[in-house]
């Protein structure tokens, strides 16, 4: 059972899918988000250490995350295909510090707001981009939907990879 005391989940600009928002709005919320970045980060920390899970940007702090996440993550009573709601606001902050953990390993990479193409499934969402040894130079990782996948299919009682959260960061270092 997660302990939740103190946890606030991030509350949107405009509300609405962000492929369907203009593109002005989109701008404004990937800069509210990338603004709340940091304190976003800080609340899924403190959601961790209330939870006594260990906080880090080593692997096994990213393991330990994962493990966690991988045994809480609880589905919504009402519409069991979904999440519980506040799971969307721990997905948003999880991705935010495996992309800054990303980051961190290959400095080129960087968050952007994705706007090449409207039927990209990134369009308009805040993904990694910057990756040289991949053939595609608008390649990609939206580490939000990654996670939020992740937890879907861990809803869905799908048989899932116990350390996808590194799975994922080392994929980005070996293409970055």
């Amino acid at each position: 059972m997660v302990n939740w005391n103190g946890y606030e989940p991030y509350v949107p600009l405009h509300e609405g899918l962000l492929d369907e928002l203009t593109r002005k709005q989109a701008r404004e919320e990937f800069n509210h988000l990338m603004g709340a970045k940091s304190a976003r980060i800080q609340e899924l920390r403190n959601l961790l250490q209330v939870n006594e899970v260990r906080y880090g940007l080593d692997d096994q702090s990213i393991q330990d995350l994962n493990d966690w996440f991988r045994v809480n993550v609880q589905p919504n009573p009402d519409l069991p295909e979904r999440l519980e709601n506040i799971w969307y606001a721990v997905v948003n902050d999880v991705a935010l510090h495996l992309g800054d953990i990303i980051i961190l390993r290959s400095p080129r990479l960087q968050w952007i707001m994705f706007v090449a193409g409207k039927k990209n499934m990134a369009y308009q969402r805040h993904v990694i981009s910057g990756f040289t040894r991949v053939a595609n130079p608008k390649y990609n990782v939206d580490i939000d939907i990654a996670v939020a996948t992740y937890a879907h299919q861990i809803i869905a009682g799908e048989q899932v990879e116990v350390d996808y959260f590194l799975q994922v960061v080392r994929h980005c270092e070996n293409v970055a």
